[in-house]
């Protein structure tokens, strides 16, 4: 592992269009909870340190390595960060005001939390839920296993998704043989949950990743998953899922424990 820091500027174009999907990631929706603008994704921070992961740990990452980190503080556009990994994979991106907005760690081979993982029941992909039902702190089901999400991801898909969301560079995620990006596998625990149930705002808290396999574009993917944990923190709901993404050929190619609030507390 190589140490490495990188300087990077948040972008977020769109900041005051609505969003009703997640209206956290607008502005007026986010100032309608107590934050001072649009909140930049979690998922999509991390995506932009994908190239620093791996001028630190080398490719081999993207088939068996991990992270896992906490989303601390929140981003809004325009903020400068610091992306710092240390030679022992410690992971931090920190503002220009010295605190920390994620931090966490990156390693290869098997992550030393994998074993805590549940493993979901593999099943085909399932429409999603109609109607939808609201989640609540009565109705969030721990312990269940969700819908499982068919998605096809063409090589243009991965490539708009890289372009325009990331703003990637890197060779290995364009091309014939593309690899998945490793903010679209961040991504997937949030629509594999509105498959089964709406909800929002929601703000990402943490992630942690285990990379199983080598992963490429242009094949139907299926996201499996359970709940195995919900909690409540200053006023927060929070809700904890173990999701599996499976290749064509029903191996899974990442394992993800994503933790969210799915239910925001207004700070005002």
């Amino acid at each position: 592992m190589r140490a490495i820091e990188r300087t990077i500027v948040a972008v977020m174009p769109d900041a005051d269009a609505p969003n009703p999907g997640n209206p956290i990631h607008s502005s007026d929706g986010a100032r309608d909870y107590g934050f001072r603008a649009a909140l930049v994704g979690g998922a999509t921070i991390y995506g932009w340190c994908a190239s620093a992961i791996l001028d630190a740990a080398g490719m081999a990452w993207l088939d068996h390595g991990w992270v896992d980190v906490d989303f601390r503080r929140p981003v809004f556009p325009n903020d400068r960060l610091t992306i710092a990994i240390t030679a022992d994979g410690a992971f931090e991106v920190r503002g220009e005001d010295g605190r920390v907005r994620i931090d966490g760690h990156i390693g290869l081979g098997n992550a030393p939390w994998l074993e805590d993982l549940t493993t979901p029941a593999r099943k085909p992909p399932q429409r999603a839920a109609d109607p939808l039902p609201d989640l609540s702190p009565r109705n969030v089901p721990v312990g269940q296993e969700l819908r499982a999400r068919g998605v096809p991801l063409s090589r243009q898909e991965a490539e708009a998704f890289c372009r325009e969301k990331q703003g990637e560079t890197l060779a290995c995620f364009y091309g014939e043989n593309a690899r998945i990006h490793p903010a679209w596998f961040a991504n997937q625990p949030i629509y594999w949950l509105h498959h089964s149930y709406r909800y929002g705002p929601a703000i990402h808290t943490r992630s942690a990743i285990q990379h199983r396999r080598v992963a490429r574009v242009d094949q139907e993917l299926v996201v499996i998953g359970r709940c195995v944990d919900a909690f409540q923190r200053n006023g927060h709901h929070y809700i904890v899922n173990d999701v599996e993404i499976l290749d064509a050929t029903g191996d899974c190619v990442a394992a993800i424990r994503h933790t969210a609030i799915y239910q925001v507390a207004k700070t005002h």
